[in-house]
């Protein structure tokens, strides 16, 4: 029986209104349940002109895990019809830092020291770049964030970290890193999990407390997306995309074809306990 205590994970390094992604992640003994937005804003490289937007699968598979992230950093720069897109490979970073035979921990703890790397080098370009983006977008708000999900053990895993800009007194650059783990650091099985823009989930949940009390998860997910892109369809857009993970395996539960099929691993960590 699925518990009616909701734990809404409401983490400093998950509220960046700068990243026009909304992702929405809900946890219990049960399943994990995923969904995200599908655009993406391209900026003009000149920096003139409109910017642009385009449809991208922001839930992303690597082996046996899945993850979505947000931020204003891509790594690297990509100039796709005069716009730079602010995702250009960022992931093939992450799916690279996942990888591995290693247990999740690991994994996500080798990503960390992947992700610390290139966006230190990204956002040196940018402060000399752009001083002005670089406070709106580097300083002010975390980098970037990236929620995986998977099977550990035969145990649904959550795990969620986020990348701030931390400025020395000298001026060098370094990152704090949040981190969150669930089973862990949740204290109930059921969690939800808000990443990028969250502003009209969070109004919408303050005035409706016992919404996630009887929701089905597919359902809440898709509905606290789907408001992010009633209230801003401008930076946040459709179709939302979901995946749905048990102890059995995963599977798309709504997908737009852009999104690649459900690949088949042989890792053990995505096998169910015997």
């Amino acid at each position: 029986m699925r518990t009616l205590i909701r734990i809404f994970v409401f983490l400093f390094l998950l509220s960046s209104a700068a990243s026009a992604t909304s992702v929405v992640a809900i946890r219990n003994d049960d399943e994990i349940v995923i969904g995200a937005d599908s655009k993406t804003t391209l900026t003009p490289v000149s920096g003139a002109g409109k910017p642009e937007s385009i449809a991208k699968c922001k839930i992303v598979q690597t082996e046996d895990l899945f993850f979505a992230s947000a931020g204003s950093a891509g790594i690297g720069q990509a100039e796709l019809r005069g716009h730079a897109d602010p995702e250009y490979n960022i992931k093939d970073v992450i799916a690279q830092g996942l990888r591995g035979n290693g247990n999740i921990a690991e994994r996500v703890g080798n990503l960390e020291r992947v992700l610390v790397a290139n966006l230190t080098q990204i956002a040196e370009k940018v402060r000399q770049d752009n001083a002005a983006f670089f406070l709106e977008r580097f300083v002010k708000n975390p980098v970037h964030t990236v929620i995986i999900v998977g099977l550990d053990d035969g145990k649904l895993v959550l795990m969620v970290r986020t990348f701030r800009l931390i400025i020395s007194p000298s001026g060098s650059l370094s990152f704090e890193i949040g981190r969150f783990t669930c089973p862990g650091d949740c204290r109930t099985s059921f969690i939800t999990i808000f990443e990028g823009q969250t502003g009209a989930i969070r109004n919408y949940l303050q005035d409706h407390a016992l919404f996630l009390y009887f929701a089905d998860p597919v359902a809440a997910v898709r509905d606290l997306v789907e408001l992010e892109i009633s209230k801003d369809p401008s930076s946040v857009g459709s179709p939302v995309d979901i995946l749905r993970l048990t102890k059995k395996g995963a599977e798309w539960v709504q997908k737009k074809p852009l999104c690649p099929d459900i690949q088949k691993t042989s890792a053990p960590l995505s096998a169910p306990p015997s």
